[in-house]
C-alpha cells in the first residue's frame, strides 16, 4: 500500500536586479547601522539586526515569485527606518522617540504604520495572492490586514521584551503604545484599499483577456 503523495516543492525564481539591488540596500544597513551601533554602545543593537536580518530571510525563504518592484523598495525602506530609529542617537534618546510637533507625529509611529503597511503588501503577495487566485474569495483582503496587524503585535511584544531588557530604554508607556496601535491599523486599512484597487485592476485584465480571446 503506497503512503499519501508528497506535495510538489515550488520552486523559487532567482531574484530580479532590482529584488538584489533592494536586498542590497539592507545588507549594508544592517552592517552599517549595526558597527554604528557596537561603536556608540547604543542599548539593543544586537535585537535591532537580528529582527530586520531574520524578516528578510523569512520573506526569502517564504517568496515563491518575483516581488513587484515598488514593494521590494519599499521593503528595504522599512528595514532602514526600523534600524535607524533604534540605533541613531539624538541627544540623549533614539530617533524613534523624536517629534517635530505632536505625538501623532513622532518617528516611532511613522516607523510602525510604514512597516505594517510595507508588511501587508507582502503578505498578499506571498501568502494570499495564489490562494485568492484558486478561490477569487474576496475577504482574503481583511484577512491579509488582520494578519499584518498581528505583525504590528508582535512588534509590540519584542518592544515591551526589549524595554526590560534594557532598564526601560526606547519605552513610551502606555500612550505610546496606544498610538502604535492607532497606526498601525490605519496603515492596515490603506494597505487593504491598495490591495483592493490592485486585485480589481487584475480582474478587470483577466477579463479584457477573456473577451480578446473569445473574439479571436
Amino acid at each position: 500500500m503506497h503512503g499519501p503523495l508528497p506535495l510538489p516543492r515550488r520552486s523559487r525564481p532567482p531574484l530580479a536586479p532590482y529584488e538584489r539591488a533592494a536586498l542590497s540596500v539592507v545588507g549594508v544597513a544592517v552592517v552599517g547601522f549595526g558597527i554604528h551601533g557596537v561603536v556608540h554602545q547604543v542599548p539593543g543593537t544586537g535585537e535591532y539586526l537580528l529582527t530586520v536580518s531574520g524578516l528578510m530571510a523569512l520573506l526569502l525563504t517564504l517568496r515563491t515569485k518575483v516581488l513587484p518592484a515598488p514593494i521590494a523598495f519599499a521593503a528595504a525602506a522599512s528595514a532602514v527606518v526600523h534600524l535607524a530609529g533604534g540605533l541613531v542617537q539624538v541627544g540623549d534618546d533614539v530617533l524613534y522617540n523624536t517629534s517635530p510637533g505632536p505625538e501623532l507625529l513622532r518617528y516611532d509611529h511613522f516607523g510602525h504604520a510604514l512597516g505594517i503597511f510595507v508588511g501587508a503588501l507582502l503578505v498578499w503577495e506571498v501568502v494570499v495572492r495564489d490562494v485568492f487566485a484558486a478561490t477569487g474569495r474576496g475577504s482574503l483582503v481583511a484577512v491579509t490586514m488582520l494578519a499584518a496587524l498581528g505583525l504590528g503585535a508582535v512588534n509590540e511584544a519584542v518592544e515591551f521584551v526589549a524595554t526590560l531588557a534594557h532598564g526601560g530604554s526606547h519605552a513610551g508607556g502606555y500612550r505610546n503604545t496606544g498610538w502604535d496601535l492607532v497606526t498601525n491599523t490605519l496603515a492596515g486599512l490603506l494597505a487593504a484599499v491598495v490591495i483592493h484597487r490592485r486585485r480589481r485592476h487584475a480582474d478587470r485584465q483577466v477579463d479584457a483577456d477573456r473577451a480578446s480571446t473569445a473574439v479571436a
